[in-house]
């Protein structure tokens, strides 16, 4: 089905949040657990369908080492998905950069 697993980046094909990249917390059955350490903060994560969702990247060292229960792990996950962002050249949004 997918090869999305916890603590990749993800982005989002459909939806109001289309284009936009998350970290994955977990997947259960055929949803993942979603956070972007902003909007959706680890307290009160997105749940999305795999089967709307690409993978992004796989998680990266910063991520792997990331503890899910301390709360200090969102700004973490915002410095990652900006990294992330930068190298793919899009906008928070999900927008190509002209």
């Amino acid at each position: 089905m997918s090869d999305i697993k916890p603590r990749d980046i993800a982005v989002s094909l459909a939806g109001h949040d289309s284009g936009r990249a998350y970290v994955v917390i977990k997947t259960d059955g055929s949803f993942a657990i979603l956070t972007d350490g902003k909007t959706k903060k680890l307290a009160n994560p997105k749940k999305k369908n795999l089967k709307h969702l690409r993978l992004g990247k796989v998680g990266t060292a910063a991520l792997l080492a990331l503890d899910f229960s301390d709360g200090a792990a969102d700004s973490v996950i915002r410095k990652q998905l900006a990294i992330f962002r930068s190298e793919a050249d899009v906008t928070e949004e999900g927008s190509q950069l002209v």
